[in-house]
């Protein structure tokens, strides 16, 4: 009988730590149709992150990915640094892990070909997105060809719908991005400005909760390191890549590569230099970023950039090199 009550004393024993242990839930990642986020699929694809860890939710459009972000529906999120501004402004306390890239002409105005530069927009209508990104764009080439917004005739209309109102005749220059000029520029679309002309205003980053990345740092490691895992292949194998990655944007790989152009992706060198505040240039052009949308209303007061900006993500992956 003494034994039996040992043996019952040791499997209660053995049995308590298998019920207190609780498995982490998966990371739940937003993403958007974006050539500079595409990386991440690469790294779920070759096998560098994977879904008992990290789960990929893809959205169409930069609106839905931070409206799920701002509800607590995602634990991180790629999205422009405009929106992290807005975030944080609404108390959402999100977390610059990583900067994904600078976008050098994969943002553009595209326009029929009888609208042969930015001065002749005055009096057509133009395609925005309602987002910060598209509205900063747009505002930012109208200064630079002196016209007023009243001197346009702007039509909202969500990224994913614009093809559409082009081929239709409802407007007559769109405000967009990749993939999405690629392919208005097969309907017959042309360039008339794009992000070239704005070096180092158009930042894409990734995101995390405050919360979770307090909760789940090696969770956040992971899928900072899969992403960085992922640029390097696509350097070093780039035909692969593309050919992995090309599908999911409905382009072809020669195509993805023309987009990937347009972008300057960075290391985990250049993100160490820009995420270690308090002196990063990121943050400077965060503060142009936030003087524009504080003057357009996209902002009630000003925020702190610098607050936004955790480099210890990338330092843990620096020290485990």
């Amino acid at each position: 009988m003494q034994n039996l009550a040992r043996l019952f004393r040791l499997i209660l024993l053995l049995a308590i730590p298998a019920c207190t242990h609780e498995e982490k839930e998966p990371l739940r990642v937003g993403t958007i149709l974006w050539p500079g986020s595409e990386p991440i699929f690469l790294a779920r694809d070759l096998g560098y992150i994977d879904d008992g860890s990290i789960r990929l939710v893809e959205y169409t459009t930069l609106g839905e990915a931070s409206r799920e972000f701002r509800n607590g529906m995602l634990d991180a999120a790629f999205i422009t640094f405009d929106i992290a501004l807005q975030l944080q402004q609404q108390g959402i306390e999100p977390r610059v892990v990583l900067v994904i890239d600078y976008s050098e002409g994969a943002d553009a105005i595209v326009a029929r070909p009888g609208v042969r530069r930015l001065e002749d927009l005055r009096g057509k209508r133009v395609a925005v997105e309602d987002m910060v990104v598209s509205i900063y764009v747009l505002g930012r080439a109208l200064k630079m060809a002196g016209l007023q917004p009243s001197d346009i005739q702007v039509v909202r209309i969500p990224v994913d719908q614009q093809l559409r109102s082009y081929e239709s005749g409802q407007v007559d220059a769109v405000v967009t991005y990749e993939p999405f000029v690629d392919k208005l520029r097969a309907a017959g679309a042309h360039t008339i400005f794009d992000s070239r002309q704005l070096p180092g205003e158009i930042v894409d980053v990734l995101v995390v909760n405050k919360d979770v990345l307090e909760k789940s740092p090696e969770q956040v490691e992971q899928l900072v390191q899969g992403w960085l895992q992922a640029r390097h292949y696509l350097e070093e194998h780039p035909a692969d890549a593309l050919a992995r990655m090309s599908p999911r944007l409905d382009t072809s790989p020669s195509e993805l590569a023309s987009m990937f152009d347009k972008l300057r992706m960075l290391s985990l060198e250049e993100n160490l230099s820009l995420l270690r505040k308090p002196s990063s240039p990121l943050v400077e052009s965060a503060r142009q970023l936030q003087r524009f949308m504080l003057e357009e209303g996209l902002l009630r007061e000003p925020v702190q950039p610098e607050q936004m900006l955790d480099a210890r993500p990338l330092e843990a992956l620096q020290e485990s090199r």
